[in-house]
Protein backbone atom coordinates (compact mmCIF):
# COMPACT_ATOMS: atom_id res chain seq x y z
CA UNK A 1 0.00 0.00 0.00
CA UNK A 2 2.78 2.43 0.81
CA UNK A 3 4.30 1.92 -2.61
CA UNK A 4 1.03 3.05 -4.29
CA UNK A 5 1.14 6.37 -2.44
CA UNK A 6 4.74 6.96 -3.37
CA UNK A 7 4.23 6.09 -7.04
CA UNK A 8 1.09 8.25 -7.46
CA UNK A 9 1.60 11.07 -9.92
CA UNK A 10 0.84 14.61 -8.68
CA UNK A 11 -0.09 17.72 -10.66
CA UNK A 12 2.84 19.26 -12.43
CA UNK A 13 3.82 22.88 -12.02
CA UNK A 14 2.66 23.56 -15.58
CA UNK A 15 -0.82 22.15 -14.90
CA UNK A 16 -1.20 24.22 -11.72
CA UNK A 17 -0.03 27.38 -13.52
CA UNK A 18 -2.53 26.79 -16.31
CA UNK A 19 -5.42 26.38 -13.85
CA UNK A 20 -4.39 29.57 -12.03
CA UNK A 21 -4.15 31.52 -15.30
CA UNK A 22 -7.61 30.41 -16.44
CA UNK A 23 -9.05 31.26 -13.02
CA UNK A 24 -7.47 34.72 -13.12
CA UNK A 25 -8.90 35.43 -16.59
CA UNK A 26 -12.40 34.33 -15.55
CA UNK A 27 -12.21 36.40 -12.37
CA UNK A 28 -11.13 39.52 -14.27
CA UNK A 29 -14.03 39.09 -16.73
CA UNK A 30 -16.48 38.76 -13.83
CA UNK A 31 -15.11 41.88 -12.10
CA UNK A 32 -15.25 43.90 -15.32
CA UNK A 33 -18.87 42.85 -15.86
CA UNK A 34 -19.77 43.80 -12.30
CA UNK A 35 -18.19 47.23 -12.79
CA UNK A 36 -20.11 47.72 -16.05
CA UNK A 37 -23.39 46.83 -14.34
CA UNK A 38 -22.67 49.25 -11.49
CA UNK A 39 -21.80 52.10 -13.87
CA UNK A 40 -24.95 51.42 -15.88
CA UNK A 41 -27.04 51.71 -12.74
CA UNK A 42 -25.27 54.91 -11.70
CA UNK A 43 -25.75 56.43 -15.16
CA UNK A 44 -29.47 55.61 -15.04
CA UNK A 45 -29.74 57.17 -11.60
CA UNK A 46 -27.96 60.32 -12.81
CA UNK A 47 -30.33 60.71 -15.76
CA UNK A 48 -33.33 60.25 -13.43
CA UNK A 49 -31.93 62.88 -11.06
CA UNK A 50 -31.30 65.33 -13.93
CA UNK A 51 -34.89 64.76 -15.03
CA UNK A 52 -36.23 65.31 -11.49
CA UNK A 53 -34.21 68.49 -10.95
CA UNK A 54 -35.35 69.88 -14.29
CA UNK A 55 -39.01 69.17 -13.53
CA UNK A 56 -38.64 70.66 -10.03
CA UNK A 57 -37.04 73.76 -11.58
CA UNK A 58 -40.01 74.12 -13.91
CA UNK A 59 -42.45 73.91 -10.98
CA UNK A 60 -40.34 76.46 -9.10
CA UNK A 61 -40.51 78.83 -12.07
CA UNK A 62 -44.28 78.37 -12.37
CA UNK A 63 -44.80 79.39 -8.75
CA UNK A 64 -42.10 82.05 -8.31
CA UNK A 65 -41.67 83.54 -11.78
CA UNK A 66 -37.89 83.06 -11.74
CA UNK A 67 -35.63 80.08 -12.29
CA UNK A 68 -33.86 78.56 -9.25
CA UNK A 69 -30.20 79.45 -8.84
CA UNK A 70 -29.16 76.32 -6.97
CA UNK A 71 -30.46 73.05 -5.55
CA UNK A 72 -30.85 74.75 -2.16
CA UNK A 73 -33.61 76.94 -3.68
CA UNK A 74 -35.46 73.78 -4.67
CA UNK A 75 -34.90 72.15 -1.26
CA UNK A 76 -36.15 75.10 0.78
CA UNK A 77 -39.23 75.42 -1.43
CA UNK A 78 -40.05 71.74 -1.00
CA UNK A 79 -39.59 70.91 -4.68
CA UNK A 80 -36.99 68.23 -3.95
CA UNK A 81 -36.15 66.24 -0.84
CA UNK A 82 -34.22 67.99 1.93
CA UNK A 83 -31.94 64.94 2.04
CA UNK A 84 -30.95 65.18 -1.62
CA UNK A 85 -27.30 65.91 -2.28
CA UNK A 86 -25.56 68.36 -4.56
CA UNK A 87 -23.47 65.60 -6.16
CA UNK A 88 -24.38 62.95 -8.70
CA UNK A 89 -23.52 59.27 -8.03
CA UNK A 90 -20.10 59.82 -9.63
CA UNK A 91 -19.27 62.62 -7.17
CA UNK A 92 -19.75 65.58 -9.52
CA UNK A 93 -21.99 68.56 -8.78
CA UNK A 94 -25.32 69.30 -10.45
CA UNK A 95 -25.39 72.81 -11.90
CA UNK A 96 -28.60 74.75 -12.55
CA UNK A 97 -28.40 77.56 -15.11
CA UNK A 98 -31.64 79.48 -15.49
CA UNK A 99 -32.14 82.44 -17.73
CA UNK A 100 -34.83 83.90 -19.89
CA UNK A 101 -37.35 81.28 -20.90
CA UNK A 102 -35.38 78.11 -20.14
CA UNK A 103 -33.44 76.28 -17.47
CA UNK A 104 -30.51 73.95 -18.00
CA UNK A 105 -29.41 71.32 -15.49
CA UNK A 106 -26.02 69.74 -16.09
CA UNK A 107 -23.41 67.51 -14.51
CA UNK A 108 -20.19 65.76 -15.44
CA UNK A 109 -20.11 62.00 -16.08
CA UNK A 110 -17.32 59.64 -17.07
CA UNK A 111 -16.76 59.67 -20.81
CA UNK A 112 -18.90 57.40 -22.97
CA UNK A 113 -21.69 56.49 -20.56
CA UNK A 114 -24.32 58.63 -22.28
CA UNK A 115 -24.72 59.82 -25.85
CA UNK A 116 -27.25 61.99 -27.65
CA UNK A 117 -28.42 59.11 -29.86
CA UNK A 118 -29.27 57.10 -26.74
CA UNK A 119 -31.48 59.75 -25.16
CA UNK A 120 -32.71 61.94 -27.99
CA UNK A 121 -32.73 65.69 -28.45
CA UNK A 122 -33.62 66.48 -24.82
CA UNK A 123 -30.10 65.79 -23.65
CA UNK A 124 -26.86 67.43 -24.75
CA UNK A 125 -23.54 65.67 -24.31
CA UNK A 126 -20.36 67.74 -24.63
CA UNK A 127 -16.99 65.99 -24.65
CA UNK A 128 -14.56 67.43 -22.08
CA UNK A 129 -11.50 65.24 -22.41
CA UNK A 130 -11.87 62.28 -20.08
CA UNK A 131 -15.40 63.34 -19.05
CA UNK A 132 -18.69 64.27 -20.69
CA UNK A 133 -20.79 67.27 -19.68
CA UNK A 134 -24.41 66.11 -19.78
CA UNK A 135 -27.19 68.69 -19.69
CA UNK A 136 -30.95 68.84 -20.09
CA UNK A 137 -32.61 72.10 -21.10
CA UNK A 138 -36.30 72.74 -20.54
CA UNK A 139 -38.31 75.81 -21.38
CA UNK A 140 -41.45 76.88 -19.59
CA UNK A 141 -43.48 76.50 -22.79
CA UNK A 142 -42.56 72.90 -23.53
CA UNK A 143 -45.16 70.73 -21.92
CA UNK A 144 -44.16 67.17 -22.68
CA UNK A 145 -40.78 65.61 -23.06
CA UNK A 146 -39.16 62.47 -21.84
CA UNK A 147 -35.91 60.63 -21.84
CA UNK A 148 -36.08 57.40 -23.76
CA UNK A 149 -33.29 54.92 -23.23
CA UNK A 150 -32.56 51.28 -22.92
CA UNK A 151 -29.93 49.73 -20.71
CA UNK A 152 -28.12 48.19 -23.65
CA UNK A 153 -27.39 51.64 -25.15
CA UNK A 154 -25.52 52.92 -22.11
CA UNK A 155 -22.47 50.91 -23.09
CA UNK A 156 -23.27 50.49 -26.77
CA UNK A 157 -23.83 46.77 -26.36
Amino acid sequence: MDSDVLNRKAFSLLELSLVLAITAVLLSIALYSAKAVKQTALAERTVEELNSITLASTRYYSQNGIWPVSLSDLRTGGYISLNSGDLNPFGNAYVITGGGEAVSVSCVLPKGLISVKDFGSEIVVTNQGSNDLVSITKSQESSTWGLKYEKKYLYGQ
